[in-house]
């Protein structure tokens, strides 16, 4: 069973109680500036400008979603059939027939694997950079690079967390945690749904607001005479800045208004836990946000009941995802927002005597739309058994190098760490060129 550690963040009262750094509203021409500021300084250009990442804790069989095995034995082929999609040649489970039809705009890579079949240090590897886990140095998630990397743009927070980032992943790192994604604590599905921070409190006034604004900063002065500011002060700075956002940003607060999507349209995506907050990524992908981190809700650690849990989990995965790529498509924001999708792992291929399958970490396939990835690419494959991988094996720093050369960050950038050694955003790997040529 998956612990939850808690959330990430301080609360609406928190917040709101000690007064916060002002900034402008974002603009269209405040987006384009920054960017323009970026290629400047010699960033690479990335093809994708936006992420969207659902994480699937506890691994997700693979086997059962997008790497059938129905000509394996008994005891190692799965309960559903596969069903043809609208790629010539594959198959995905039956329980995703929405999912098939959207083939032609996915990338499936079936080659990652690794050595660790373990939630912590697993979930660290692979929401670490694709760096080992290891027990001196933790390295930072994909959201505390971008948001490290990624121009600021003045009236809304570069990363956030729905509901809160991954309880088993690294958070920030060793960047610090000022470098965390604005965790929203609360859930797009729940009727009182309201964003800690949205609003001011009552009986305080814009211009009470700026009163104690004023006086915060005043207060700061005296730190800022400190030859260090403790990570947890920048942490704070951080979080006062990304409330402080919200609160006097017209349109990033409009963002998080999801009541006023049209009901067809919260339908579509599917009155779940998932579907919702899918429906919310977009609308701050569309507001201008960057990276928005998906904690996807159902759970994946099957080790009873795989089958009658599926049955449970992938249609909703099928509605929510499918209807994502289509909006996304429909907005024009596809090309310019990869949308990835996986967990810490695979499971394995022999099904075990509680009707589930373990932990395996030799196989597992991993979801990638949008953002310049190749449309309809199926690349890897594993044996008839699901139990290792044939061709085009990567190691989860292959992967994270892919990535982010399409996010335009060289993933081999050294930063400091509080130590004061300089290490790669990436230790070692070779970005995937399969991936990269579209």
């Amino acid at each position: 069973m998956l612990q939850n550690n808690g959330c990430h963040g301080y609360t609406r009262r928190d917040v709101l109680g000690l007064g916060l750094v002002g900034l402008s509203s974002l603009t269209l021409p405040a987006i384009l500036k920054a960017e323009g500021e970026a290629r400047r300084e010699g960033r690479a250009t990335p093809r994708a400008k936006n992420v969207i990442f659902i994480w699937q804790q506890g691994g997700p069989p693979h086997q059962d979603m997008w790497d059938m095995k129905p000509d394996a034995p008994d005891g190692i082929r799965g309960e559903f059939n596969p069903i043809a999609t609208n790629l010539p040649g594959y198959t995905v489970c039956e329980l995703m027939p929405q999912l098939a039809q959207q083939i032609h705009r996915l990338s499936i890579i079936r080659g990652v694997n690794h050595h660790i079949p373990d939630h912590n240090p697993a979930s660290m590897f692979m929401l670490g950079s694709g760096n080992p886990p290891s027990q001196s140095l933790r390295y930072p998630s994909w959201s505390a690079v971008v948001k490290k990397e990624m121009p600021v743009v003045p009236g809304l927070p570069t990363a956030i967390a729905i509901p809160s980032e991954p309880s088993e992943g690294p958070g920030a790192g060793f960047l610090g945690s000022a470098y965390q994604s604005f965790a929203l604590q609360s859930d797009p599905n729940d009727r009182s749904f309201q964003v800690r921070a949205m609003t001011l409190p009552a009986g305080i006034d814009r211009a009470r607001f700026d009163r104690r604004h004023a006086l915060l900063n005043e207060s700061e002065r005296s730190f800022d005479r400190l030859l260090e500011r403790p990570d947890l002060l920048s942490s704070i700075d951080q979080n006062y800045r990304d409330a402080h956002q919200i609160i006097l940003s017209p349109r990033t607060n409009g963002a998080f208004q999801i009541d006023q999507e049209a009901e067809r349209t919260r339908d579509r995506y599917g009155r779940t836990k998932l579907g919702q907050r899918l429906l919310l990524a977009r609308r701050l992908i569309e507001a201008g946000v960057r990276f928005v981190t998906i904690s996807e809700p159902a759970g994946w650690d099957t080790h009873a009941d795989n089958f009658s849990r599926l049955r449970d989990n992938l249609p909703v995965v099928d509605r929510a995802v499918s209807a994502l790529l289509e909006d996304l498509a429909l907005r024009g924001l596809l090309d310019d927002t990869l949308v990835m999708m996986f967990g810490e792992f695979g499971r394995t291929p022999r099904i075990n005597v509680q009707a589930g399958r373990d932990h395996w970490a030799q196989a597992m396939s991993i979801m990638l739309a949008g953002g310049g990835v190749p449309a309809g690419l199926v690349y890897g494959a594993t044996d008839r058994n699901g139990a290792f991988v044939t061709r085009e094996s990567h190691s989860p720093a292959d992967f994270a190098c892919t990535i982010y050369s399409q996010l335009g960050i060289d993933p081999h950038k050294r930063y400091p760490t509080p130590s004061g050694q300089d290490v790669p955003i990436v230790t070692g790997g070779t970005a995937i060129p399969a991936i990269l040529r579209a």
